[in-house]
């Protein structure tokens, strides 16, 4: 567990603060869909619906929010984003009808949303240079793995009872320990403002063209985090001879590959051009482990079983480095000045990719089989090769804003 924390200093209340809050995501992940259809007498399209507005409402908030964390400094409005939003997810508890339920999961996806681009901007204001900046997002990735696990454990004591109690007191929890991983945050320096700009463009990174291409291909490569959660479970049980239980094979592969060696995988991307190199390596491995869960289903039980094990080592190798190169071009290619505004948009193309990636699914390997398999392998193959053009083109638009000062 130690090798899993960053050196003392600043990123270790960070590191903390995130375990505690992605415990608290794990376990409203496993139990949230259930307590408002069995509980809030939801049906399943309007949970469905609300969520979708809400993830669209949520993408317009990370560019201003990132932005006021670049004028008032991130720490302070981290803090005050994220216990708003642990109060506000309480009021899941007084849903009954769907207008109520939209209504609170706006809020909550808004504040969400600019958190997130909040914190990166926090994590630029504690760390110098790219490598740094990278390492630390590599400890906390590997964070989130852990605590997304222990509270989807934590979830199942609650799916287990079946009681409307227990699906209320794991919102109880949920509060009380994203209360607490804002508190913890205060440890962490404050990051003084970054200084107004008196002349150009206010929102400099939606005019940035560069960042705004690499963002771009970042949504278009990262659909591939929904194919452990949302194609394979479906895949394997209606596609495969395996077992039922060999569905949660590919998620406990990801899970522990993530937590255990992001930190290692991040330590080759040290500029832009060793970022892009790794995620075309990315999108070639995540080609190949398309192909081999599209393999699963060709054989019987232990056949399938072995060849998803495979893919799934395959496509944790895929997502480490893609994740690793992600880190860096996110933060590298920003303007110093306006980490927060950048970070905005780059969260924004994280959640694009969220938003598209279960009609993508859906469409492609559940809908096609083998052939949609390949397809999708196909494009994040063809994603990961555009990104060493692109990046360099980026690079070197970055490169001549800062000589011509």
């Amino acid at each position: 567990m130690r090798k899993l924390l960053p050196p003392a200093g600043p990123l270790r209340p960070l590191a903390l603060a995130t375990l505690l809050s992605r415990v608290g995501n794990g376990l409203l992940m496993t139990i949230s869909v259930l307590y408002f259809t069995r509980v809030a007498g939801l049906s399943i399209g309007e949970v469905g619906l609300g969520l979708t507005v809400a993830g669209f409402c949520g993408l317009l908030a990370g560019v201003p929010f990132g932005h006021l964390a670049d004028r008032r400094g991130p720490r302070t409005l981290f803090v005050v984003l994220s216990l708003a939003q642990a109060v506000l997810a309480l009021l899941y508890l007084l849903v009954g009808s769907f207008w109520q339920f939209l209504a609170v999961a706006i809020v909550v996806t808004v504040l969400d949303r600019g958190a997130n681009a909040v914190r990166f901007a926090l994590i630029a204001g504690v760390t110098e240079g790219s490598t740094a900046r990278v390492a630390a997002r590599a400890y906390l990735r590997s964070m989130t793995n852990i605590g997304v696990t222990a509270g989807a454990g934590i979830g199942a004591v609650a799916l287990a009872s079946g009681t409307a109690t227990a699906y209320r007191m794991m919102f109880g929890l949920y509060a009380v320990l994203s209360v607490i991983a804002a508190l913890v945050v205060l440890r962490v320096d404050r990051v003084a403002p970054q200084p107004k700009q008196t002349d150009g463009p206010v929102w400099i990174a939606l005019r940035d063209r560069g960042y705004l291409a690499v963002a771009g291909l970042n949504a278009a490569i990262c659909i591939h985090y929904s194919v452990i959660d949302i194609a394979i479970p479906l895949w394997v049980v209606e596609h495969t001879e395996a077992p039922r239980w060999a569905a949660a094979l590919p998620l406990f592969v990801n899970a522990a590959g993530v937590a255990v060696l992001q930190v290692r995988a991040s330590r080759g991307i040290v500029d832009t051009r060793t970022a892009a190199r790794a995620t075309r390596t990315a999108g070639l491995l995540l080609l190949a482990s398309m192909v081999l869960f599209a393999g699963a289903g060709s054989g019987d039980a232990v056949v399938a079983i072995i060849v998803l094990a495979v893919a799934a080592l395959v496509q944790v190798a895929g997502e480490l480095l893609q994740s690793s190169g992600s880190f860096l071009l996110g933060f590298d290619l920003a303007a110093d000045h306006a980490q927060g505004q950048y970070q905005g948009v780059w969260n924004t193309s994280s959640s694009v990719s969220s938003m598209l990636a279960p009609t993508v699914m859906a469409l492609l390997p559940l809908g096609l089989g083998v052939p949609g398999w390949l397809i999708l392998g196909a494009w994040f193959a063809l994603v990961g090769i555009l990104f060493v053009p692109v990046v360099r083109w980026a690079t070197a638009r970055r490169d001549a804003v800062v000589a011509g000062g």
